[in-house]
């Protein structure tokens, strides 16, 4: 999903599958085009759906919001992961993440039973 906020463009991509999932979520990856390739702003472990375009900024780069639960971690709650000039964290369990009960943006990848993958 691409996001056109702040200073450029981002691609997440969720990635599920043997060797990117475990049992508290897959990875998300947050990709930003350049000439002939993507640079990884982030690679995101025990991400759970819905993933959110939050309408916050740092360093130009959108704070994104996810689920995290499961892998020992009940209740289940939303995380903000913020940019910090250099990378998105790398897991949503721990800071500089943080939890928020307040997150309010756009779904941009939903929890939806009737997606299909990009390959089988």
């Amino acid at each position: 999903m691409k996001t056109n906020e702040g200073k450029g463009e981002e691609d997440i991509v969720y990635v599920t599958g043997q060797g990117w999932c475990g049992s508290g979520g897959c990875t998300m990856l947050i990709l930003q085009p350049t000439e002939s390739a993507f640079k990884v702003l982030g690679r995101v472990t025990i991400v759970q759906l819905p993933i959110r375009l939050l309408p916050s900024l740092n360093y130009g780069h959108p704070d994104i919001g996810v689920r995290v639960q499961g892998g020992g971690i009940l209740p289940g709650y939303e995380a903000v992961l913020s940019f910090d000039g250099k990378t998105y964290p790398g897991n949503p369990s721990v800071p500089p993440a943080r939890k928020t009960t307040a997150a309010r943006g756009k779904v941009i990848i939903a929890n939806n039973e009737n997606s299909m993958p990009l390959y089988d």
